[in-house]
């Protein structure tokens, strides 16, 4: 049985995503897996450095394990409530003291990972986001990444927006949220922001257009905004289109890297509640 991952550090941000993995375990007809690492990059230097006094250790142990038991609890409490159509997901629980690139690597190959959810850091500093671990994550995984903000409700979303720089991949993202979009009833759109002084028509547009008119996604729509700035252009167009969930495929040293950087882009997920939905490059790559 195939999995939805969710990596919680139990923060509200992580509780939002825990919720948002369990509708998305039920619509894909999955089970749930929630998993905790007992390391934190605050503390990791002093891990390094011979290891933690044994009562901490035995302190963070005892608080994962009622964490993960109460989380537990209240997501088979919600699984009554979802669709009858949905699966019910049974869900188990696991957690560790590595680094959690590394175990979210070997819970893919061992879990066979569907998706990983995981929530977006809020003015908690110790809430799991846009900082060492998530940067882990997503270099590790060979699976989308959905990270949720706070107030994410996957029922009341109505579109994925993806934006397109023609990347080796894109169609191949498009086919898996077109997946999304049928069960959950979303629109999709497809952006691409262009400067208005640049003639951007080339091959790799032309034939991405051409890979997309062939695939027959009912509802699809294509679009294409002008623009210099990326980052701040698409999140202007969100301002415009709120319950809306931003996709992108993630290549090493593109612009979704400075969008992690980005302090501004922080704040609009956070304030705008714009989930973001992460393909790493790696999906695509014949030895996944």
């Amino acid at each position: 049985m195939k999995n939805v991952l969710v990596l919680t550090d139990f923060s509200t941000n992580a509780y939002t995503a825990a919720e948002a993995g369990l509708l998305l375990a039920g619509k894909l007809h999955t089970d749930l897996l929630l998993f905790h690492t007992y390391i934190n990059y605050q503390t990791i230097t002093s891990y390094g450095g011979g290891g933690w006094v044994v009562d901490e250790y035995t302190e963070r142990k005892h608080q994962d394990r009622i964490g993960l038991a109460a989380m537990t609890e209240g997501l088979e409490s919600m699984s009554g409530q979802l669709d009858p159509e949905d699966r019910k997901p049974a869900i188990n629980s696991e957690s560790n003291d590595s680094d959690l690139g590394l175990d979210v690597e070997d819970l893919i190959r061992r879990k066979n990972v569907e998706m990983i959810v995981m929530g977006s850091r809020s003015h908690q500093p110790e809430d799991i986001g846009f900082g060492a671990d998530t940067n882990a994550v997503i270099e590790y995984s060979k699976r989308p990444v959905l990270i949720t903000p706070a107030g994410t409700n996957l029922g009341k979303v109505h579109k994925i927006l993806f934006a397109t720089d023609f990347e080796e991949g894109d169609v191949e993202a498009v086919h898996y949220m077109a997946r999304l979009a049928r069960l959950f009833h979303w629109k999709l759109e497809i952006v691409h922001v262009c400067d208005s002084g640049y003639n951007h028509c080339n091959n790799k547009e032309a034939d991405f257009k051409n890979q997309l008119e062939k695939l027959d996604i009912t509802g699809l729509n294509y679009l294409e905004i002008n623009g210099k700035d990326i980052i701040k252009r698409i999140h202007r167009f969100l301002s415009d289109e709120p319950k809306t969930i931003l996709a992108m495929v993630h290549v090493q040293n593109s612009f979704l890297v400075r969008l992690f950087q980005h302090s501004l882009v922080h704040k609009a997920l956070v304030s705008q509640n714009t989930p973001l939905l992460i393909f790493p490059s790696k999906m695509y790559h014949k030895n996944k």
